[in-house]
C-alpha cells in the first residue's frame, strides 16, 4: 500500500472516531434532555406562551355549636397589571392611587416594570372598588375573583377564632390551627399570550375552579359568649381593671362554651390596636414598637395568662384531703386568725379577728387559711402533687388554640414546710384559666375529668358530612369519688349562702361559687396594691349545667375582693345562661330557638345581603341600596340581639356624600355601644365623639343615625349604666 493511501486511511479512521465521539455526545445530550429534562423545558415554554392568574380558594365558615356562622368568606377582588400593555402609566396610576389607597409612586414603577409579564396590584379589594375600576376599559389591567374573611360580629370572640392574613393563611386562634382544613385549595385563571408578554384577545384560556375548604364547628353558643362579652364589657369599666378574662364550661364534657377576654380587638381590623387596649395595658406595652403591641393584644390571655388562683384553689386542697381521708366534712377545727409554720405566721383573711370553732366544710366555705394550712400538712407532699398532676395542673391541657402555657408547679423536691403549706390556699403555684376551669369542673363532676375542647367536629364545604367529630375523643378519667365532690357542691352552696348579697344575686337559681383574691407577682415578687380577684361558679349545684371562671386582673379597688368584684359579674352571666339554656325554676322562663344578630351597621348593602342569607334571616331595606355611596346606617333588631328565626332585620340605607356636599359624612347608627366601641365606629369614618354620662352603654346619639356632617364633627353621645 503505497504511502498515499495509508496517510488517507488514518484520515478516515481519525475522522470516523471524531464522527462517532460527537455522536455519542449528541446521543447523551437528547437522552439527557428527553429522560431528565423535558419536564423543565416544557415549563419554560409553557411560560413563555402562557400567563397565569391565582384563583383564591373560599376558607371553610366556621360555625358556633347551633350552626350559627362566626366567620366566612364574602366575595371581593384581586386587581392585576400586564406593564407591557399599559398605554398611560401616570393616567392609570392616578386612577389606582385614588380608589386603592395605594401610594401612587410606588404604583406607577408596577406599572412600568417591563420585565415583568403580571404584576398584582392589590387584593381584597371590595368589588363595588373593582366594578368601577373595570368600567374604566384600561388596558392591561386584570380583575379576578378573590376572598375576603369576615368576622360577623367584629370583636366577637376575637380570642377564640383569630383572624387571616394578607395571603388568607391563617395567623391566630381557629384559623391558625385549622388552617389546613379552612385553606381548600388555591385555582387558576391561565391564558394564552404572545411573545410581547401581552394577552392574546381571542386565545385560548382556561379556569381551572378553586376548591373551597372545610367547616369548622366550634363548641362555643353565641348567645352565652353574647352573655359574656357584654356583662364583661360593662365590667370593665365599672372596676376600671386591667384585664377581665372569662371562660364558661359544660362540666360534663369539658366542651367550652364561652370564652373571652376584655379589653379584646376587632377580627375585621385586627391590625389595629384599640383606644381602650392601649390605656388598660399601658404598663405591659410600655416601650414595645408595634409589632410586638399587636402580638401582645393578639395573644390569648384565658390560655396563656399565668397566674396564682388564690383560694379558689381551696377546692383543689380540699378535694384531695377528703379523698385521701384526712379530714371528714365535719372534722373539727379551731382558728385563732393566724397558724405558725417554721416560725413563719400565716394569717387569716379576716384576720386580726378569727373563724373559732368550725367543721372543714364550714371553714373551706369561710375561705379559713389556717384550716386549710393545717389540711395540708396532714398529706404527704408526693400525695397532695399527685392530685395536682392528676387534675392537669403543670402540663398544658392541649385545647385547640394556640399560645397555652403550662402553669408552673415547683418540683416536689426539699421543700419547706411553708412553702408546701402556702399551696393550699393556692400561693406558690400559678395556673392558666383553662387548667383551673378544667380541673375545678372535673371535681363538680363527680370527680371525672374532661380534657377541654373547643371545636366539636370538621364537616365537609356543603356540611352534609362529618370529617372528623371531636365529641369524647379523648376518655375521661375519675380523679376523686362521687362522695367527695358531693362535698364539694355542699361547699360551694355555703359561699353563696353565706353572702346576702350573692344569695340575693342569685334569686331562685342553684348557684354555688368560690371566690379568690391575690396578690399579684411583679417581677418576681409580690406587688403592694395589686390583686388579681376571680369566681368559679356551677349551676345548678347538684346537677351542673355551666361552669364559669372569671378574673379580674387589678381591679382599682383599694381592697378589692372576688366576692365584690369577679363574682357579682359571673353570676349574672351564670343567670342568663339558665334562663337561656331553659334550666327549670319556679318562673319556668323560656327563650326559644335563638340566634345572635350581627353588627352590620357601617357595610355595603351587598356584603350585609350576602351575611344575613348565609345566616339563614329574613331582611327589609329601607332606601335606594343602588346608589352609589349606599351604607347602612342604622338596622333593627340591634345588633347582638337575641332573636327567634325568621325575625325579620331591617336595614336603613343612605348614600356616603350628596352631590351638594361630597365631603359631609353619613353619620353611624353608635346608639347601644360601649365608649370604646363608639368612639372606633366614629373614627372609623372620620367623626368624633363627646361623651355624656359616667359610660355603660349609650343610649341616644346627636346628630342622629343617617344625618349628615362635616368629617371631624363630634357627635354628642349620651351613656349610661343600665340596672
Amino acid at each position: 500500500m503505497s504511502l498515499y493511501h495509508l496517510r488517507r486511511k488514518k484520515r478516515l479512521v481519525f475522522a470516523f472516531f471524531i464522527f462517532m465521539i460527537l455522536f455519542v455526545i449528541m446521543a447523551a445530550k437528547l437522552t439527557y434532555i428527553q429522560a431528565y429534562n423535558s419536564i423543565n423545558l416544557t415549563d419554560q415554554q409553557t411560560g413563555q406562551l402562557m400567563g397565569e392568574i391565582p384563583l383564591t380558594a373560599s376558607r371553610g365558615d366556621i360555625y358556633d355549636r347551633n350552626m350559627n356562622i362566626l366567620a366566612k368568606d364574602a366575595s371581593a377582588s384581586s386587581i392585576y397589571a400586564r406593564p407591557a400593555d399599559i398605554q398611560d402609566a401616570e393616567k392609570v396610576g392616578l386612577y389606582l392611587s385614588d380608589i386603592l389607597g395605594i401610594d401612587k409612586t410606588e404604583l406607577i414603577a408596577k406599572l412600568t416594570d417591563k420585565d415583568k409579564s403580571l404584576v398584582l396590584i392589590s387584593r381584597k379589594v371590595d368589588n363595588d372598588k373593582a366594578f368601577k375600576i373595570k368600567d374604566q376599559d384600561f388596558k392591561g389591567i386584570e380583575i379576578s375573583e378573590d376572598k375576603k374573611r369576615y368576622y360577623t360580629n367584629g370583636n366577637f370572640a376575637s380570642y377564640v377564632l383569630g383572624f387571616t392574613g394578607s395571603d388568607h393563611q391563617g395567623l391566630y386562634g381557629i384559623e391558625r390551627i385549622f388552617d389546613e382544613e379552612l385553606s381548600g385549595e388555591d385555582g387558576v385563571l391561565v391564558y394564552e399570550k404572545d411573545g410581547k408578554n401581552q394577552k392574546v384577545p381571542s386565545g385560548y384560556q382556561i379556569k381551572i375552579q378553586p376548591t373551597s375548604g372545610d367547616n369548622v364547628v366550634l363548641t362555643i353558643d353565641s348567645v352565652i359568649q353574647h352573655f359574656m362579652e357584654s356583662a364583661m364589657d360593662e365590667a370593665q369599666k365599672t372596676l376600671k381593671a386591667k384585664r377581665i378574662i372569662a371562660i364558661a364550661m359544660d362540666p360534663k364534657t369539658g366542651e367550652v362554651l364561652g370564652m373571652a377576654a376584655k379589653p379584646d380587638y376587632n377580627l375585621n381590623d385586627p391590625q389595629a390596636i384599640s383606644e381602650i387596649f392601649a390605656q388598660c395595658m399601658s404598663t405591659d406595652l410600655e416601650g414595645l414598637n408595634l409589632g410586638e403591641k399587636q402580638l401582645a393584644m393578639w395573644s390569648n390571655p384565658a390560655v396563656g395568662f399565668n397566674y396564682e388562683p388564690g383560694s379558689t384553689f381551696k377546692l383543689i386542697t380540699a378535694a384531695a384531703a377528703l379523698e385521701e381521708g384526712v379530714v371528714a366534712p365535719d372534722t373539727a377545727f379551731y382558728d385563732n386568725g393566724f397558724i405558725l409554720i417554721d416560725g413563719i405566721k400565716i394569717r387569716c383573711h379576716i384576720f386580726p379577728r378569727a373563724h373559732g370553732d368550725e367543721t372543714f366544710v364550714e371553714a373551706v366555705a369561710n375561705s379559713c387559711n389556717p384550716v386549710l394550712v393545717q389540711t395540708i400538712m396532714r398529706m404527704n407532699p408526693g400525695t397532695f402533687y399527685k392530685y395536682l398532676y392528676n387534675f392537669g395542673f403543670g402540663d398544658k391541657t392541649k385545647i385547640q388554640l394556640d399560645g397555652e402555657q403550662s402553669g408552673i408547679v415547683s418540683p416536689n423536691n426539699n421543700l419547706k414546710n411553708a412553702s408546701f403549706a402556702t399551696k393550699s390556699y393556692g400561693q406558690g403555684i400559678a395556673v392558666t384559666p383553662i387548667q383551673l376551669i378544667s380541673a375545678l369542673s372535673a371535681a363538680l363532676n363527680d370527680g371525672y375529668y374532661h380534657k377541654p375542647t373547643i371545636v366539636k367536629k370538621i364537616l365537609t364545604s356543603d356540611n352534609k358530612t362529618v370529617i372528623k367529630d371531636y365529641a369524647d375523643a379523648e376518655a375521661s378519667r375519675q380523679i376523686i369519688s362521687k362522695e367527695t365532690s358531693d362535698v364539694l357542691k355542699e361547699i360551694m352552696k355555703k359561699v353563696i349562702s353565706n353572702s346576702a348579697a350573692l344569695t340575693k344575686q342569685a334569686g331562685e337559681f342553684s348557684i354555688g361559687g368560690k371566690t379568690g383574691t391575690a396578690q399579684k407577682i411583679i417581677d418576681g415578687k409580690y406587688a403592694q396594691g395589686k390583686y388579681i380577684t376571680s369566681f368559679f361558679g356551677v349551676a345548678p349545684v347538684d346537677d351542673p349545667k355551666v361552669s364559669i371562671l372569671l378574673i379580674v386582673d387589678e381591679p382599682a379597688d383599694y381592697s378589692p375582693t372576688g366576692a365584690t368584684t369577679a363574682a357579682p359579674v359571673a353570676i349574672d352571666i351564670l343567670i342568663n345562661s339558665l334562663k337561656y339554656l331553659n334550666v327549670p325554676t319556679e318562673s319556668k322562663v323560656d327563650f326559644g330557638e335563638t340566634d345572635i344578630v350581627p353588627d352590620l351597621r357601617n357595610q355595603n348593602i351587598s356584603l350585609a345581603k350576602e351575611v344575613l342569607g348565609y345566616l339563614k334571616l329574613n331582611y327589609k331595606i329601607i332606601g335606594d341600596d343602588t346608589l352609589e355611596h349606599a351604607v347602612i346606617v342604622d338596622q333593627s333588631p340591634m345588633p347582638g340581639s337575641i332573636i327567634k328565626e325568621n325575625t325579620v332585620v331591617q336595614l336603613t340605607i343612605s348614600q356616603g356624600s350628596t352631590s351638594d356636599n361630597k365631603s359631609a359624612i353619613s353619620v353611624p347608627n353608635v346608639v347601644d355601644m360601649s365608649i370604646q366601641k363608639a368612639n372606633e365606629t366614629l373614627q372609623k369614618v372620620g367623626l368624633g365623639i363627646q361623651v355624656n354620662g359616667s359610660g355603660g352603654i349609650s343610649i341616644s346619639q346627636s346628630p342622629g343615625p343617617g344625618e349628615m356632617a362635616e368629617p371631624g364633627t363630634k357627635i354628642i353621645v349620651e351613656f349610661k349604666h343600665i340596672e
